[in-house]
């Protein structure tokens, strides 16, 4: 079964709005979004994050979604970044050329919180 897609402002200000989005963004859940991403389109923040790091799978419409937001954020000056995004949805984005268009964070290019660049390593004795 497909979880429900969700969208929640995590934190905003005029700088910036973050959105955490969780769930199956597809054709079934992306009505889900529609209200949310209105309203960050209609906002004053200079940059939006989608932090999609709980997305697990996403179609067409959630790309069409995606390129709604970013066609009114750009229209206005202001800056889409898709933050923590990796699997299916990376493939897709990537595939389809909106990864070119976007400011894209991917999940493996961002340290773990509260963890520096040196997290996980370790070092070989002799």
């Amino acid at each position: 079964m497909t979880a429900l897609a969700t969208a929640a402002i995590i934190s905003g200000n005029q700088a910036e709005i973050r959105l955490q989005l969780t769930g199956a963004f597809n054709a079934d859940n992306v009505a889900a979004w529609r209200t949310a991403f209105e309203t960050v389109a209609a906002s004053n923040a200079k940059r939006v994050v989608l932090d999609m790091s709980a997305v697990s799978a996403m179609d067409g419409s959630g790309l069409g979604a995606i390129s709604f937001l970013f066609k009114r954020l750009m229209s206005r000056g202001r800056k889409l970044v898709v933050s923590s995004v990796a699997g299916q949805p990376l493939k897709m984005l990537t595939e389809l050329g909106l990864a070119s268009l976007l400011s894209i964070e991917t999940a493996a290019a961002r340290p773990a919180a509260g963890r520096g660049w040196f997290a996980g390593r370790t070092t070989a004795r002799a």
